[in-house]
């Protein structure tokens, strides 16, 4: 059976300006940096302690810069929300409220959407009665 999601590809133009975004900027750790591979080199990041991880790969054929979309879950989406800011990532002015979440809604460098959220009390309470 499927036990999780273990690595999503970011296509991007400039791996080293992706990953001073992705680990800078963001904040995540990175999970390898080596040379060779199949994209000539393989540049992994992940939040701290994660199971799945980003793969920044230079894009090409059906997958360009700017056609991966990625979410990233916060117990606390003030304060990263601050933090990123701190750290110079352009983020939106306001929370998005919807019912099953807050969410920020950004981009990287090459396009790619990327989402900030936390789950809603409603939603928290919707996934609990369906385990």
């Amino acid at each position: 059976m499927l036990t999780h999601v273990q690595v999503v590809h970011i296509p991007v133009s400039d791996q080293d300006r992706a990953k001073e975004f992705y680990v800078d900027r963001l904040g995540l750790a990175v999970v390898a940096d080596l040379p060779g591979g199949p994209h000539g080199r393989w540049l992994q990041v992940a939040p701290p302690g994660a199971a799945s991880t980003l793969a920044i790969v230079p894009g090409s054929g059906d997958n360009q810069p700017g056609s991966a979309a990625v979410v990233f879950e916060t117990d606390d989406i003030e304060a990263d929300v601050a933090a990123l800011r701190g750290r110079g990532v352009d983020l939106p002015e306001h929370v998005e409220e919807m019912w099953w979440a807050r969410s920020v809604r950004f981009t990287d460098p090459d396009g790619n959407h990327l989402a900030l959220q936390t789950r809603t009390t409603a939603q928290q309470a919707r996934t609990t009665a369906q385990r």
